[in-house]
């Protein structure tokens, strides 16, 4: 490897700066900028809505047990099945079913088994404190209205799709939605639990508002569900659970969602959660693909992603435990006040923040105002060039850009090109652990906690956004961060602790940040110039053996690094450029070989 001349000079210059363990900015703007994007912040803030906060401290994580689901019997006894053939003004059926001109009503418990059409028509289950299992078994139902099939009364009701049936249940097109309240509002709506299983497939299609609802336990067991929603595809207003299945979701609204929040007779009851332990989910949404008032806990399943807002929200806790979560596109991947990695796999791309943690305050449309701590994403303290809140302060919205911004590639004067570099404390703070129900050091217990699984991130905004405390055990996480100023590949407002795992982070200097401490090593660099994209960074030890060598597919001015064969007061090369060999995650190859490229620099880890 060759020495880079430009680099080199630059470093002894001071333009090159080559930190460990601090934050660093470069390329800050102007007076001029700072005073006019001071103003935009304001006019900005003006605009938020402060929203109620979250009462992180009282959070606890429910377990599927505190759920309290009472399963239903999902093996049909299709021998013993009552068949209902629907006809328009012609259908039949036997004991326990009655029929009025088009609407077909279930009044007691048992198997039913359906087939045939209603153009405009309805099946309704009334059967108060019955368990019902419709059999569906080639039906196409088309109701005036909203709820195809509407459970009325019921203690549980079963879906369960036939072999080899194809089944359709729809709104009329031009049907609307229902004004009076608690009125069905899904094509297929249910008051009591409603189970989905079986080896055949369900076709549905909502015109007026949700695809498929229960008010209070909604469970896709089995088959393939297809539902398109003008507003949310599932939901289940108690509990969500995906334990199988091929799911194909569009929705107009969410794709999934659990709304209900526990009342004061129940106030410790655990509603208002997604579960997901299996199944495939394709899920495209116009707001969050996977919305949860209190929980959603992901430990199983292939999911794959394109939101219009967040990919996976929940106002509570956000767990990932186990399965692939591939987001192909959101205005912010993964929200919660406590976000918790632990397993799983899967990838990011977001056009705001990658993931964010935080309880909800002065959060609205887009834009995130989060309280400033002493360890200041704008790398100085108050008062000083680029001090102010972490995260800087209110955001413009998806889609817009502050004036003041200073990208990757700006050329700035004499002035604004001065480096201002604050040190990070580096004492290691009691680590949060993975199943910890007390807050974490920083906002009011808003955390996230990262201690197993593989994750790339590709974020416009920053990469990790929390409005709390961080703390990483376990797992790997590559972030390829933003190229504009404003945001930051890490942006923490309480301690970043790392004991573990892999962590490589990129992009643009001006809110760069390094983790604060820890027992594991950590390095932070700032090129002096700009990584072009697709050039390869590698940090290698004194004998030219390859540590981490990582290729974004962005153009980035700083990289933090953080793996278990890091040594503290050790000094590493910084080599730009040359090609990389070894098996990749997003990008970075570890322990792997180089060939070609240019020493930088070096830098000491600490």
């Amino acid at each position: 490897m060759r020495i880079r001349p430009s680099v080199l000079a630059a470093l002894a210059a001071g333009s090159l700066v080559l930190t460990s363990c601090s934050a660093v900015a470069t390329d800050q703007p102007t007076a001029a900028a700072t005073e006019e994007a001071a103003a935009s912040a304001d006019a900005a803030a003006s605009a938020v809505e402060s929203t109620e906060a979250i009462d992180v401290a009282s959070l606890v994580e429910a377990t599927y047990a505190d759920l309290e689901i009472e399963e239903a019997d999902l093996t049909a006894d299709s021998s013993a099945a009552v068949d209902v053939v629907l006809a328009d003004g012609a259908s039949s059926g036997g004991d326990g079913v009655s029929i009025d001109g088009d609407v077909v009503t279930i009044t007691a418990g048992g198997v039913y088994r359906l087939s045939g059409v209603l153009i405009a028509g309805r099946v309704v289950v009334d059967a108060d404190g019955e368990d019902v299992t419709l059999l569906l078994d080639g039906v196409d139902i088309t109701s005036p209205s909203t709820a195809g099939i509407e459970v009325a009364a019921a203690d549980q009701v079963v879906l369960w799709l036939a072999e080899g049936s194809t089944n359709a249940v729809s709104d009329a097109q031009g049907a609307t939605e229902p004004t009076e309240d608690d009125a069905p509002n899904a094509a297929i709506y249910s008051t009591a639990d409603l189970f989905v299983t079986g080896t055949g497939t369900l076709v549905v299609e909502a015109a007026a508002n949700d695809g498929i609802t229960s008010k209070d336990t909604l469970v896709i067991d089995a088959g393939t569900v297809q539902v398109t929603a003008a507003d949310d595809a599932l939901r289940g207003k108690d509990h969500l659970v995906i334990r199988g299945g091929d799911l194909t979701l569009e929705a107009g609204g969410d794709g999934l969602t659990a709304d209900n929040v526990a009342d004061d007779d129940e106030p410790n009851k655990a509603v208002g959660v997604i579960w997901i332990d299996g199944g495939s989910l394709d899920i495209t949404a116009a707001a969050d693909a996977i919305d949860a008032v209190t929980q959603v806990t992901i430990d199983g399943g292939e999911l794959a992603i394109d939101a219009g807002d967040d990919a996976v929200h929940a106002d509570g806790i956000l767990r990932i435990a186990s399965g692939t979560v591939d987001v192909e596109a959101s205005y912010e991947g993964f929200e919660g006040a406590i976000v918790l990695l632990s397993g799983g796999t899967g990838t990011v791309v977001s056009s705001d923040d990658g993931i964010n943690a935080s309880d909800g305050i002065n959060a609205s449309d887009g834009i995130n105002a989060s309280e400033g701590s002493g360890a200041d994403a704008g790398m100085g303290g108050a008062g000083e060039p680029g001090g102010g809140a972490s995260g800087g302060g209110a955001r413009p919205g998806a889609g817009e850009e502050s004036d003041a911004t200073t990208t990757a590639d700006d050329s700035a004067d004499e002035e604004a090109a001065a480096v201002v570099s604050a040190s990070l404390t580096t004492d290691a703070p009691t680590t949060a652990s993975q199943d910890s129900t007390e807050p974490a050091s920083g906002t009011d217990g808003v955390r996230l906690e990262i201690s197993g699984g593989t994750w790339a991130v590709d974020a416009e905004g920053d990469g990790l956004d929390v409005n709390g405390a961080v703390a990483m055990t376990g797992g790997t996480v590559v972030i390829a961060g933003p190229t504009e100023s404003m945001n930051g590949a890490l942006d923490f407002d309480g301690d970043f602790t790392i004991d573990g795992g892999t962590l490589v982070a990129t992009g643009a200097a001006g809110m760069a940040m390094a983790p604060s401490g820890g027992a594991q090593a950590i390095i932070g660099v700032s090129y002096g110039e700009t990584v072009a994209e697709g050039e390869t960074v590698t940090v290698v030890d004194e004998d030219g053996s390859v540590l981490a060598s990582y290729t974004s597919a962005k153009e980035s001015q700083t990289l933090v690094l953080s793996t278990p064969d890091l040594v503290a007061g050790t000094s590493y090369d910084v080599v730009l450029g040359g090609t990389a060999a070894g098996e990749a995650i997003a990008g970075l190859v570890l322990d792997g070989s180089l060939a070609g490229g240019d020493v930088a620099g070096s830098v000491e880890a600490s």
